[in-house]
């Protein structure tokens, strides 16, 4: 059985549509001009809707959704009809979560996704109006219009989870994920995930913005101006960390090329051993590949786009596609930045995942993930408990550490 549960866990511009419907997305005819399709080769320089720089959107609504008052409306409507079901979050659908005017621009918000510029704000949903668990549903039910699989984010069996930095809990901030701290997280993907989706549910006092960078864009500066570092990246000798307890990893590309796309799939605290394996037998990073990533995060920089997301807003990306990062953040008395996690899968749009990248991404999404139960935590954990072989920026589907209840 799944559960929403109260107790703890836990292209571009000129593409889009101007009309008075306001259909933020891809128009399908120029994405037939322009595919998102390049040669598996790391010697030509990537083109299409995800060569990007933060440069080329000076203004919020070229890649916002901002929801009509009708729209906001039919979000209520929705949401009222779920609820006399007596349903529990992992049953929430389109089928009974019905949109039947947003559903149009949300779902070309998920060809955007996978066929255009990666990314795109969903706002006008009031988040200081609802419940937690109306606030969870509704997310649940927005976001299933967008992509019709979610990512199982831990051992536990829970399908989402929250980035924050609660004020209860007492574990030192260097013995949790990255995403449990008020510390900057460096450029990332969340190894295993597609699509990745945020709901703000509070902003920080201070700092705390998100930053997004297409890996095409990287690509094609590191191409231009280091080469070899995009040997590196290519090459698939990288130490992934699987797990902590037994100190399992895998080998495999950072960057790869499969069915006519880049991929990336890196998190630097996921890659060679972590600092509290002591006698481990994963292998270090050579000075290569520390250079490598020292030079992805310094293209990202150059490239990023800030985003200034507002409570109640709704981030999806293509997380195969781009890199994120967040700035160190300060919350206040009256303030605590909070936001829901979910890891998801379009199996329409989504694209074909190579083989070095599939362990990851088979623990989140594929057939044989073993899952007991479903759980939706609507609230923090709140005892956070010692992660006592890895950390992560993002934490990471793999962990078999018998006290990790990794987001």
């Amino acid at each position: 059985m799944a559960t929403l549960r109260g107790t703890t866990q836990d292209y571009a511009t000129t593409m889009q549509r101007s009309d008075n419907d306001g259909v933020l997305g891809v128009n399908s005819e120029l994405l037939r001009e322009s595919p998102i399709k390049n040669s598996n080769s790391s010697n030509t320089a990537l083109t299409g809707p995800l060569v990007w720089s933060g440069a080329d959107y000076q203004e919020d609504q070229a890649y916002t959704l901002r929801l009509s008052i009708e729209e906001a409306k039919e979000v209520d409507s929705a949401l009222a009809s779920f609820k006399t079901l007596g349903l529990d979050g992992d049953e929430v659908s389109p089928d009974n979560f019905p949109l039947p005017n947003l559903s149009r621009r949300l779902r070309a918000s998920a060809e955007t996704l996978h066929l255009g510029r990666g990314f795109v704000v969903i706002r006008g949903i009031d988040g200081k109006k609802y419940s937690v668990e109306d606030s969870v549903t509704i997310f649940l039910g927005v976001a299933g219009y967008i992509a019709d699989k979610r990512g199982l984010q831990d051992r536990k069996g829970n399908m989402l989870s929250h980035v924050t930095d609660s004020k209860q809990w007492k574990t030192p901030a260097d013995a949790r994920h990255g995403i449990h701290t008020n510390g900057s997280l460096p450029f990332h993907t969340d190894m295993g995930c597609d699509i990745l989706s945020l709901q703000v549910r509070d902003s920080a006092n201070k700092g705390g913005y998100t930053y997004l960078s297409s890996a095409w864009t990287v690509f094609n500066d590191l191409l231009n101006r280091e080469p070899e570092v995009i040997k590196t990246l290519l090459t698939p000798n990288w130490p992934v960390q699987l797990s902590g307890r037994k100190a399992s990893y895998h080998l495999a590309p950072v960057l790869t090329f499969h069915d006519g796309k880049l991929l990336a799939s890196l998190d630097p605290h996921r890659l060679g051993p972590h600092p509290s394996m002591t006698n481990s037998n994963i292998p270090s990073l050579s000075e290569a590949q520390i250079h490598a990533l020292q030079a992805v995060s310094e293209a990202a920089s150059s490239v990023e786009l800030q985003l200034k997301l507002e409570t109640g807003d709704l981030l999806f990306f293509n997380n195969l596609a781009l890199v994120h990062r967040r700035d160190a953040y300060t919350d206040d008395d009256n303030s605590s930045r909070h936001m829901v996690r979910l890891w998801l899968r379009n199996q329409k749009y989504g694209w074909a995942i190579p083989n070095g990248m599939l362990p990851p991404w088979e623990a989140a999404y594929g057939e044989n993930r073993k899952i007991k139960a479903r759980h939706y935590p609507i609230v923090p954990m709140v005892e956070y408990p010692v992660q006592k072989y890895t950390t992560s920026s993002a934490a990471f589907m793999i962990e078999n550490s018998e006290t990790s209840d990794e987001e």
